[in-house]
């Protein structure tokens, strides 16, 4: 505090959290057990920094979360599976209008994301709701359900988990990729999918 104050002039935090001990692979970490990894550590091991900071929060900060390397691979497919969604939602054509339940379906997963997290940071509940409501709009867009006015909503809600879970923008290096190949692979995966060469599309 008197660090930071000093030197910012502004009030450092106003809530405190006091977080179960992070346990790894079953065991409490420690450098002895050599199971005590940095960041830097785990970046170099290739796993993506948002996957870490996922597979961190998706526990709730008064129960122990147990961090495993197959945990984080969990995390990698989670956030690539959101991501996957985003691009449907942005990429796919949809006939025109609202469906109403689809639109009633969003506000309830929006509100329950964040009554969630106002119920002493309940993220893992929160996550529920996200995936929940991820599940539930495949299924429509692929019963030809989903309607081209649905998908402002359903962006917005990814949008207010992303502001809270910052996990859908990569953070980690595209290894030299340009803009442009970065776009002609979007638009090869986008053909794929529509081919429903689901293979080629992964």
């Amino acid at each position: 505090i008197a660090q930071s104050e000093s030197l910012t002039g502004k009030l450092f935090s106003r809530f405190w959290l006091h977080a179960e001990f992070l346990m790894v692979e079953g065991q409490k970490m420690s450098k002895s057990l050599g199971n005590y990894y940095t960041l830097r550590d785990l970046v170099a091991k290739g796993h993506a920094p948002e996957a870490i900071r996922y597979l961190l929060a998706s526990v709730p900060y008064r129960k122990s979360l147990n961090f495993t390397m197959d945990g984080l691979k969990s995390a990698a497919i989670a956030i690539e599976r959101l991501r996957n969604f985003k691009l449907r939602l942005e990429t796919d054509r949809f006939a025109e209008g609202l469906n109403e339940q689809v639109a009633a379906r969003t506000a309830q997963a929006s509100a329950a994301f964040t009554e969630s997290l106002n119920d002493d940071l309940n993220t893992a509940e929160a996550l529920a709701a996200v995936f929940e409501f991820v599940r539930d709009a495949n299924s429509a867009m692929d019963a030809d359900e989903f309607r081209a006015g649905n998908a402002s909503a359903a962006l917005g809600f990814l949008g207010l988990f992303d502001s809270i879970f910052d996990a859908l923008k990569p953070s980690a290096k595209t290894g030299g990729l340009s803009e442009a190949a970065i776009e002609a692979l979007v638009a090869e995966r986008t053909a794929a999918k529509k081919a429903r060469d689901f293979a080629r599309a992964d």
